[in-house]
């Protein structure tokens, strides 16, 4: 066989149109008498020789055998150069400089089978190439081919997002002889994805339901575009049931090549590590937008009860208006990091030389940081007189961040929640850079970046796993005495720290609760020093009761999640939707079965990805790095603050003038005369069997078109809260009357229209709003029915609907500070005790507007719409 592989090559000048070509001979090399067992044995063979030779062989013909000639079964093998290069077209004109490695080499090879199916022979009927052959063949597109084994290996790291230039390092370490290119590493890769899409948005379903992920999504109108869509994972879900005393939520950019924000929600488990609790891809960060992912958020938690204590998010207006609308009785608390950053760079802008600008921020510092309201007004007072002389400054600090928001940031008032730590939205930042990484390309399609987020949310559950696994069979050295033993392996190590950091305070507090201050009490739901000298002075342990539930679970929490409670069963929802679409035309049962259809097969969805980011003109580079853009502070511009509302939000500017062009002044005359001086304007509605609900949508931020969801949140609150509404209303009957009449369809009925004062009181507990109704009939102002108002009365939310022509509903925009109607006559009568503060902050107000009218009817009067 040596014969048959030895390279023996003659050169010999042969004349070709007058002119003399180099030609190289090497059919020494395959000539041989070897009967090979099969054609792709023969095939293997000549293709390892070619290549030992220098040059790849190709098939240039081939024919099998047929019932009607069994004897014509040969191939015909030929150098990849051979044959000439045919253009298009002969008058066809390409800009693409383009070659072609096509000489006419003559070289051919004939491979025969033999009779009786005895096997292969292979005979040399050209065995000259026309031009030199290839020392080494790198870059060569056919020597590079991968195999089969090849292709699955860069399937896999692809898969495991290795970058190309490592997945091509990783072949030629398993095989030195490998030729292959990273350009065709990267075909490989597409050729992968290829595969796996499909349909992009059809594949993302598939992917989610065989990941047992929770998901949702809502198309733009009229087509099958996605709009928002929001995703979470099962264990997600149970670690939300088990750590939901705070959440923290943040949006970040350049994820996608579709350039939707992603907005994350993440929690924070009993021993401190940061977990994801959903993700929600957006079309726009407007309300509605945010609305829409929290409800679907708020649905994930099954009891009213476990409701977050504290959320933490960012300054946008619209996540925070959002936020007050979901989770009404939650505490909104805003990043003290993102503000500081805020004021520095403003202060570094405005306040020159740079001793003023220290002054000023120690004067800043210790305001953000008083620990009491009477420390805040004295450093208030202070910071004040440093800025006497920057009062741009001092303006842009009050106006902007104290007086509508301290409850929300300084340390007086963030100290009096549970935050267990967490004033920042730094976990967050934290989990957007750890998922970039793992994207590294914002151009990913919709699997893609799917897949990277599953990886963060695997790695994350198993470090919490481990976590837990530590703090129940690993004890530390100094929680090692008879003072924890009552709390080692059933609380997290993380909350043994936190008290073993506050028992170093008992030797200066002792037990003097004043001296202590409790702030982990508060805040951390710990023992503070002084119970910690307590315990200390009768040699008692500490009791695990002393203990906040949060740092004693050390396990993805299954509580409320078997499917044998009648908590998640769907009978109700099953049979509300049966009673719904018995009662709907023919269309809408084709609607209502189409949406169902969606939910029950997924694969089958016609939904599609949004469009792509288009930029118009010339692009110089294009940027695949996912790092955000340059923050407000790190490029300052004093004149462009960053709560500028004409530059931070002006899609809510636009709608806001659009709301203005809809003015109808003449309106006015549907209000007692008494009240004209109140009210600043009058907005109106779409004039059909919803605008109520409407004005109650578009008062709290969430847009007139999400009246819907309105409708959705009162079913909710009535049947919640059924038993208190039937007290209320007389009987269970008016609350089922009441309940039915928020279910509507295409076009709702007379008893499907809203009415006050019954819906009132619905609307202002459900939202924990003041809700002041205005008509020329009565007016009245709706109180929440339980829950303690807010500590600030700037905290409160104040809503106004007007009923004019005794048909319609419509906005009321009600000067500050403006008289208020009396209370509707039974919430005094069926409010808990603890909501009776909510109208002792509006008497003055309630007795100006008495002071107007001579007379005020006491009974209440029934309004519908039309």
């Amino acid at each position: 066989m040596q014969d048959h592989f030895c390279k023996t090559f003659e050169e010999v000048n042969m004349p070709t149109d007058g002119a003399k070509s180099k030609s190289v001979d090497c059919s020494d090399a395959f000539n041989t008498k070897e009967v090979f067992p099969s054609r792709d044995a023969l095939l293997n063979w000549a293709r390892d020789v070619a290549k030992e030779n220098g040059f790849v062989l190709i098939i240039l013909r081939s024919e099998t055998s047929t019932k009607c000639n069994k004897r014509k079964t040969f191939v015909i093998l030929g150098c990849d150069r051979s044959g000439k290069y045919r253009r298009p077209h002969k008058n066809a004109i390409s800009r693409k400089m383009n070659g072609s490695r096509k000489c006419d080499c003559p070289f051919r090879l004939r491979g025969k089978a033999l009779k009786k199916s005895e096997g292969w022979i292979v005979k040399v009927m050209n065995g000259c190439h026309n031009h030199d052959l290839a020392e080494t063949l790198v870059g060569h597109p056919y020597a590079g081919r991968l195999s089969a084994e090849e292709k699955s290996l860069v399937d896999d790291l692809t898969k495991n997002m290795v970058k190309p230039k490592d997945i091509l390092l990783t072949l030629k370490d398993h095989n030195v002889d490998n030729v292959t290119s990273i350009k065709q590493i990267y075909n490989a890769r597409q050729a992968y994805r290829s595969s796996q899409k499909g349909s992009e948005m059809q594949q993302l379903l598939k992917l989610l339901e065989h990941d047992r992920y929770v998901y949702w999504h809502r198309k733009m109108d009229d087509s099958d575009i996605i709009r928002d869509m929001f995703w979470t994972h099962l264990d997600a879900i149970k670690l939300l049931g088990a750590f939901n005393t705070v959440l923290l939520i943040d949006t970040t950019y350049k994820t996608n090549r579709y350039q939707l924000p992603l907005l994350e929600i993440v929690g924070v488990t009993s021993t401190e590590f940061t977990f994801s609790v959903a993700f929600a891809y957006m079309e726009s960060e407007r309300v509605d937008n945010f609305i829409w992912a929290l409800q679907k958020l708020r649905g994930l938690i099954v009891k009213d009860d476990d409701e977050p204590h504290v959320i933490v998010t960012d300054t946008d207006i619209a996540l925070m208006n959002a936020v007050k609308v979901v989770f009404p009785s939650s505490s909104n608390l805003l990043c003290r990091l993102r503000i500081n950053k805020f004021v520095r760079a403003k202060c570094k802008s405005i306040v020159q030389p740079k001793e003023k600008q220290d002054l000023v921020l120690d004067a800043w510092d210790n305001v953000m940081n008083s620990p009491n309201e009477g420390e805040y007004m004295q450093h208030l007072t202070l910071f004040e007189k440093v800025c006497l002389d920057f009062p741009v400054f001092g303006d842009y600090v009050k106006n902007t961040w104290l007086i509508p928001h301290k409850e929300k940031f300084v340390t007086a008032w963030t100290n009096q929640v549970m935050h267990l730590g967490n004033t920042t939205t730094n976990r967050v930042e934290a989990t957007h850079c750890r998922l970039k990484k793992l994207l590294q390309d914002e151009k990913e399609d919709m699997c893609s970046y799917w897949d990277a987020m599953n990886k963060m949310i695997t790695l994350q559950h198993a470090e919490i796993k481990v976590s837990f696994e530590k703090s129940i069979n690993v004890v530390e050295h100094r929680h090692n005495t008879s003072f924890y033993i009552k709390l080692v392996g059933f609380v997290s190590r993380s909350a043994l720290g936190h008290i073993t950091d506050e028992y170093d305070r008992v030797k200066i507090v002792g037990i003097d609760s004043f001296i202590c201050g409790c702030t982990i009490r508060t805040t951390h739901g710990l023992p503070c020093a002084c119970e910690l000298g307590r315990y200390t002075m009768v040699n008692h342990p500490i009791p695990l009761r002393a203990i906040h539930v949060h740092w004693r679970k050390l396990h993805f929490s299954d509580q409320g999640m078997n499917s044998e409670g009648s908590e998640l069963s769907l009978q109700p929802e099953i049979d509300a939707l049966h009673k719904l679409f018995q009662e709907l035309d023919y269309a809408g049962k084709v609607i209502l079965k189409a949406k169902l259809h969606e939910l029950a097969f997924p694969d089958t969805s016609s939904v599609c990805p949004p469009p792509e980011m288009l930029i118009e003109g010339p692009v110089l580079l294009r940027d695949k790095s996912t790092k955000c853009d340059s923050s407000y502070w790190e490029n300052v511009d004093a004149l462009h603050p960053p709560h500028d509302s004409a530059s931070c939000h002006p899609s809510s500017q636009k709608s806001f003038r659009e709301s203005k062009c809809r003015s109808v002044q003449p309106m006015m005359d549907q209000f007692p005369v008494e009240i004209h001086p109140f009210i600043e304007d009058i907005i109106d509605v779409k004039a059909d069997a919803n605008c109520g609900y409407r004005v109650v949508a578009a008062q709290l931020g969430m847009g007139e078109e999400s009246w819907a969801l309105v409708r959705q949140d009162l079913i909710r609150e009535l049947q919640q809260w059924q038993d208190d509404y039937a007290k209320l209303f007389g009987c269970n009957n008016r609350v089922a009357e009441l309940r039915q009449s928020l279910y509507v369809d295409k076009q709702a009925s007379v008893n499907k229209w809203m009415t006050i004062p019954d819906m009132g009181y619905v609307i202002a507990s459900r939202y924990n709003v003041v809700l002041v109704s205005l008509s020329l009939q009565e007016s009245m102002t709706f109180f929440p029915l339980r829950g303690r108002p807010p500590l600030s009365q700037s905290s409160h939310r104040l809503i106004a609907i007007g009923f004019v022509h005794n048909c319609h509903f419509v906005q009321v925009v009600l000067k500050a500070e403006s008289a208020l109607p009396p209370t509707a006559i039974q919430w005094s009568r069926f409010c808990n005790a603890e909501s009776r503060s909510w109208e002792t902050s509006y008497v003055s107000r309630m007795e100006h507007f008495r002071s107007l009218f001579t007379q005020i009817e006491p009974d209440s009067v029934d309004i519908v719409e039309d």
